[in-house]
């Protein structure tokens, strides 16, 4: 589609530029994240931006964060089902062809290493560095180095980060419990010991005798 409408305003079926943006995200499924720069290819911001307000008013979309939206998924014993903050990150992930690995305490959240749930949820990323405020939490993209962003498999990453996130001193033996068993219903062990060479040495101490007890059950 061509920026040519911002000069004539209504495209060859006699619509408007907002009623273009509506009738695209009318289009969408329930669900959808919905990002003010899909639109720019085509429309000029400022259109697109009262475009997207209208469609908020009418409860058609919601706003979660600057230039963010979602088209509202409904359940019937949920009610409005919101988007995680991993789908989020996810989505900005792919929309700007960037790698990311979480970390921190986020890390340790997503592995089951505790029950809380942080209100700052941190990603690594070979990205731009941002932070994007959804509601109370907030979510944060730092950026890293290639080394750090080697290790293509989920479970070794999270692994990593959550370890780097206790600390070589503070690691109980609860913990490596806890990871040996996630390995073990995983079936990826053999992924892990492919990519846990990617680690600090003492990450790396802890896991391989994690896998060897695994290899030997």
């Amino acid at each position: 589609m061509s920026r040519i409408f911002t000069i004539f305003g209504t495209n060859q079926f006699g619509m408007t530029m907002s009623k273009q943006v509506e009738v695209k995200i009318n289009q969408m499924p329930e669900g959808s994240l919905i990002f003010i720069d899909d639109f720019l290819d085509a429309f000029d911001y400022e259109v697109a931006r009262k475009a997207l307000q209208r469609l908020c008013s009418s409860e058609q979309i919601m706003r979660l964060g600057r230039g963010i939206y979602y088209k509202s998924k409904q359940s019937e014993l949920l009610g409005t089902i919101k988007p995680s903050a991993e789908q989020i990150a996810e989505a900005i992930a792919r929309r700007d062809k960037a790698r990311i690995i979480p970390t921190g305490a986020y890390a340790q959240s997503r592995l089951g290493l505790t029950t809380q749930i942080p209100m700052n949820v941190v990603y690594l990323t070979d990205g731009s560095p941002r932070k994007i405020h959804i509601g109370k939490q907030k979510i944060k993209f730092k950026k890293t180095s290639p080394k750090n962003l080697a290790v293509d498999h989920l479970l070794t990453s999270l692994i990593i980060q959550a370890l780097r996130e206790f600390g070589e001193g503070n690691v109980e033996q609860e913990h490596l419990n806890q990871i040996g068993e996630i390995i073990k219903k995983s079936n990826e062990s053999n992924k892990v010991r492919e990519y846990i060479r990617y680690a600090p040495a003492w990450i790396q101490k802890h896991i391989l005798i994690i896998l060897n007890s695994i290899d030997y059950e």
